[in-house]
């Protein structure tokens, strides 16, 4: 009987909510395509980071008491692969990638021994901006609709070896999330929210054409304006695809 209480309190407790999740890892590789026009495109399984931003969206107004951060999840949301998202680039010029990362679009561009052999040091920096939109239903009782808007800076350095490049990254992210929610009462909003996640990554990547993989391990530094406090959290990623 004990067994079943936590599924069904923790049920209880969530299903009115409006949660954002978020992508918590993002492959940052110290190199780019090693020709133009040379490009990948990968499926990625991710942890994710969910942020709360509606506590329950039936009350009158929607009650936005505090903003949770991870509050509804279990060690396996936050560390194992939960969610599949999809990453590509193109060389657009030598040592500059446009890349895809799910919503966001940004450049790449490898800064440290572009076009070098095996055994050099290899870095790069990156930037990118996104948004998309993410909803909850809770039919009878109301819908919440947000708009999500994402930018992301950050450097990664590794070291080339013949088929592998080992790193170590770090990513700033910005976020800024804007709510309405309709629900019997009426419509209500729009609710503003802004967070940053910032991420320190090791990894291995592949390099080359063919075949495409990655593994990495981060460290998150997770703070909303809302929130009292910032959360960490340690997450694990994979990647699979093709280069040419």
């Amino acid at each position: 009987m004990k067994t079943l209480l936590g599924p069904i309190l923790l049920f209880l407790l969530s299903a009115c909510s409006h949660t954002i999740n978020f992508r918590s890892s993002h492959f940052a590789s110290p190199i780019t395509s090693e020709s133009q026009w040379g490009g990948h495109v990968a499926l990625v399984g991710t942890a994710v980071t969910k942020v709360t931003v509606i506590n329950d969206i039936t009350s009158n107004p929607p009650n936005r008491s505090s903003l949770k951060i991870n509050e509804y999840v279990d060690d396996a949301d936050l560390l194992l692969v939960r969610k599949i998202g999809f990453d590509a680039s193109l060389s657009l010029y030598k040592g500059l990638d446009l890349y895809l990362d799910n919503s966001l679009l940004g450049v790449r561009f490898q800064f440290l021994n572009h076009g070098a052999g095996p055994h050099n040091w290899v870095a790069s920096i990156l930037g990118s901006y996104g948004q998309r939109e993410t909803s909850t239903t809770q039919d009878p009782g109301g819908t919440a609709k947000s708009k999500v808007i994402s930018s992301q800076a950050g450097i990664s350095l590794g070291y080339k070896l013949e088929y592998i490049v080992p790193y170590f990254s770090f990513i700033h992210e910005a976020h800024e999330v804007t709510t309405d929610v309709t629900n019997n009462s009426g419509s209500f909003g729009p609710y503003d929210d802004k967070g940053t996640h910032q991420y320190y990554s090791i990894g291995i990547a592949s390099h080359g054409k063919g075949l495409v993989y990655g593994l990495e391990y981060s460290r998150l530094n997770i703070s909303w304006d809302r929130s009292s406090k910032s959360e960490p959290q340690d997450a694990l990623g994979m990647k699979l695809g093709f280069a040419w």
